[in-house]
């Protein structure tokens, strides 16, 4: 592959030259392929439109002096010009979560979920391997948004249980609101800049808890709503370039999967669920777009740490993760229980979907064919009524026949 004048040498992680990557820019509704002034991280391209008074103040500079393009810049790679040598995802915990990414973790109250992640946060701000898998340590930011008194007890029984101090982890106690405006989703990036430049490390892993509590006052059903929360959460973890880890509840119906609108799933490149049952507590990976481990089941119990007493005098207790064997997973799902998740489905659409949208909904959950088998089956018990292609729900109360 010939250079282009200007071009940089291709680093050991297999960057390539600058025909590989072309920034394009609008012009009165036109696309213009504009000339290269230099290039920033990762092979991204740099182009000074100072002339251009729309796109003046639009270049910003990272925490470590990297320059982000334009909004207006988009960049084009041609397929005939990509490196023959395969790069692989750079992974900040090996077969869960990748670098920059963005992912789910989502489970019933009570599950486990939060002690779980506190504990996988804990391990990539130690470097320390996890659940036998390899972490790359960083900086963590962690928005305790909805109970920072529980986070910070909940750390302090890691600390007590592994005799560790953790390092380089940041505990947000303030409330953050990424539905109503840019504001605070501009002081997160502030402050993880600042916190970055403070320890002299990257951050590598953002922790939201919860999706409800930073997205109050959205109609979780909605996309109109849900997809201003999602952009200002792609906006967070493009900025920072760090992956960005989003824990939510389960619906009603815990087989329908996470609550509220399926385009959150859809958004993410990885989703975890956490179940508590009676073989025991498990993470499965129920969606992963850029590696290999989809279905990876993570067994897990919670040990309980004592901390102190109350003011009457009562044990004061948390918790810690130890890992365990996961649970057999069951070999089948009851069409009782596919038929509830379509109801529960349904039910927060709230309007006429195509069938195909409803099997795409359960997409790694059950399959095309079983979905259909059952929309045939409720439109047969007056459950649903399919009209050219979509359903909707009828009047029904029982979640499952």
């Amino acid at each position: 592959m010939r250079s282009m004048p200007g071009s940089s040498s291709a680093s050991a992680r297999g960057r390539h030259d600058d025909r590989s990557h072309r920034t394009f820019a609008t012009y009165g509704g036109r696309t213009k392929e504009t000339p290269h002034e230099g290039r920033g991280a990762q092979g991204k391209t740099l182009n000074d439109h100072g002339s251009t008074q729309k796109n003046q103040g639009r270049m910003t500079a990272d925490p470590f002096g990297e320059i982000a393009p334009s909004q207006d810049e988009l960049s084009v790679v041609f397929a005939d010009e990509l490196p023959e040598s395969f790069t692989p995802p750079d992974e900040i915990v090996q077969d869960v979560l990748t670098s920059g990414g963005g992912s789910m973790l989502y489970g019933d109250s009570n599950s486990g979920k939060t002690f779980f992640v506190i504990d996988m946060a804990c391990a990539v701000a130690r470097g320390a391997t996890w659940m036998g898998k390899r972490t790359e340590p960083g900086l963590v930011v962690y928005l305790a948004a909805e109970s920072p008194e529980s986070v910070r007890s909940r750390l302090q029984a890691y600390q007590r249980h592994h005799r560790v101090r953790v390092p380089n982890l940041a505990i947000v106690q303030s409330p953050i609101d990424l539905f109503d405006g840019e504001s605070d989703t501009d002081a997160v990036i502030r402050l993880v800049r600042q916190i970055e430049r403070v320890r002299g490390q990257k951050a590598r892993l953002i922790i939201g808890d919860t999706l409800a509590r930073m997205s109050a006052g959205a109609n979780e059903n909605a996309g109109q709503d849900m997809g201003l929360v999602i952009r200002r959460f792609d906006r967070i973890r493009t900025e920072c370039r760090a992956h960005f880890l989003m824990i939510h509840h389960s619906g009603k119906n815990a087989a329908a999967g996470s609550r509220g609108w399926s385009g959150v799933r859809a958004a993410v490149d990885t989703e975890i669920e956490v179940t508590d049952s009676p073989a025991g507590r498990c993470a499965e990976l129920t969606k992963q777009r850029d590696l290999s481990s989809k279905g990876l089941r993570i067994g897990f119990r919670l040990a309980v740490v004592p901390l102190g007493e109350t003011k009457w005098g009562s044990p004061a207790t948390s918790c810690v993760v130890e890992p365990t064997d996961a649970p057999q997973k069951a070999s089948g799902k009851r069409p009782s229980e596919v038929r509830g998740a379509i109801i529960e489905m349904l039910r927060a659409q709230g309007k006429p979907i195509r069938k195909a949208g409803v099997a795409k909904h359960f997409d790694g959950r059950y399959t095309t064919s079983a979905v259909y088998r059952e929309l045939k089956k409720m439109g047969s018990d007056g459950i649903v009524r399919e009209i050219a292609g979509t359903v909707e729900l009828l009047g029904f109360d029982s979640g499952a026949k």
